[in-house]
């Protein structure tokens, strides 16, 4: 089995057990940094990122969530089913990427809020004295 056809069957396999209730967009530190994403229904979000994994569809706010993954893994520890969302993640983001496929969805482009997303991740491990001293 060729290595896009293993992820594409594995991630499917996770959507499936997926029920997209949202806790992993809730708990995740980038949300609050990614366009749209704040302001929409974390079960939405979730649910495009799940039918990305299908290979269906995704809703913008979900590519953009899907594109803004850092690999913090706070999504894992908030999921009620257990499931490795992180890698469901990166999944969906070599799907987005077109990795799968060969079909990019999320666009290649400067990004304007790149820097604020990195030292709001950043944040999470510092200390305030190494946030002042760095950031």
């Amino acid at each position: 089995m060729s290595l896009a056809a293993r992820i594409a069957t594995e991630g499917a396999r996770m959507a499936q057990a997926c029920t997209a209730c949202g806790a992993c967009v809730q708990a995740c530190p980038m949300t609050r940094f990614t366009a749209g994403v704040a302001e929409a229904d974390p079960a939405e979000v979730a649910s495009g990122m799940r039918a990305l994994l299908r290979g269906g569809e995704a809703s913008p706010v979900a590519l953009a969530w899907i594109g803004a993954c850092t690999r913090s893994a706070l999504c894992n520890a908030a999921c009620p089913e257990k499931l490795d969302v992180a890698l469901m993640m990166r999944f969906a983001g070599m799907r987005a990427r077109g990795a799968l496929d060969g079909a990019p969805l999320l666009p290649v482009k400067t990004d304007s809020g790149w820097s604020a997303r990195v030292k709001g991740f950043a944040r999470l491990g510092l200390t305030e004295q190494e946030q002042a001293e760095w950031l």
